[in-house]
């Protein structure tokens, strides 16, 4: 970050958090959808899958993630440039990472000599990518559920946990192409009964999280000018947790970072949205300690008792 021409780079490499290259798949076509006025949307994860309808209504949509792998998994969207495939993505971001990751698994290069690589290999058109979010990392025989609005456009869907061999999930086949369409639902955003508001500085939480089923807003007012946006993912902290290893496992270009068997139960949350917008994930409290925990900034650590 010594130039303003290395900044520049950087921007773009840290919000991309996405895959190595993957299976080709084809660009689903526009068609008519069903609409309703309590969207559902149910996404089946395993390792290393995603089974979800391709084509989906525009507008406020609940997704229902079920991983019924043993891996954590999770899925991110990132809206298309109008011009731009399903495997334009794949074989130009996608292979920017395959160029980028393997020397600097093998300590060939640092991280500094990585972001390097991967700079140089970015298509210039990701800088006219949008990061619409997604559910947040879910353990094994967990399921995620997150409340979000999409606007029509091509999207990808991916997952880039990584396998015990270092491959990011999207790369074993966990990328799929999503054509939201301009049908919209009627469906309005869920009644919260907590809100966390992520700038840069704060993760400032609202109201009062209970025992049984919460709905928690998450308002999205700021991201950093360089580098990923912010985000928030939630898991179960017991006695054997321990937040050095939850933050260290965070960072993905940590080797084992962002690696299963990850270092707790992960339980959901929401992806990196544009500033101004909202998500909305549910999740169902015991008794016991939890905590918020982010990719962005890594470190943001909120712990939390439900009694």
């Amino acid at each position: 970050m010594k130039t303003l021409k290395y900044m520049a780079i950087l921007a773009i490499i840290m919000s991309v958090y996405v895959s190595c290259k993957s299976d080709k798949k084809e660009t689903p076509s526009h068609e008519a959808v069903e609409v309703s006025s309590d969207n559902i949307i149910n996404v089946i994860a395993k390792d290393f899958t995603f089974t979800v309808d391709s084509v989906i209504p525009s507008g406020w949509s609940t997704f229902r993630m079920k991983n019924t792998g043993i891996m954590e998994h999770f899925f991110f969207m990132t809206k298309l440039p109008d011009s731009i495939t399903f495997d334009d993505y794949v074989s130009g971001v996608g292979a920017a990472f395959g160029k980028t990751w393997n020397p600097y698994k093998n300590g060939d290069v640092d991280k500094a000599g990585a972001y390097g690589i991967l700079g140089s290999n970015l298509p210039a058109w990701y800088a006219n990518a949008t990061l619409m979010g997604g559910i947040g990392m879910v353990s094994g025989g967990q399921m995620g559920v997150t409340t979000m609005k999409l606007t029509p456009g091509n999207y990808v869907m991916e997952c880039y946990i990584k396998a015990a061999n270092g491959q990011f999930h999207s790369e074993l086949g966990m990328i799929n192409p999503i054509t939201v369409a301009e049908e919209a639902t009627q469906m309005s955003p869920p009644n919260a009964n907590a809100e966390i508001t992520l700038t840069n500085e704060t993760m400032e939480l609202k109201g009062d999280l209970l025992v049984g089923d919460n709905i928690i807003a998450v308002h999205f007012n700021e991201h950093p000018a360089i580098g990923l946006g912010n985000d928030i993912h939630l898991i179960k902290v017991d006695a054997n947790t321990n937040m050095d290893d939850v933050t260290f496992w965070m960072d993905w270009l940590n080797i084992g970072g962002l690696t299963s068997p990850g270092p707790a139960v992960f339980l959901g949350g929401a992806h990196e949205m544009p500033v101004g917008f909202t998500a909305y994930f549910n999740c169902n409290l015991e008794s016991g300690d939890y905590a918020f925990v982010a990719e962005t900034p890594i470190g943001r650590i909120k712990t939390f008792t439900i009694k």
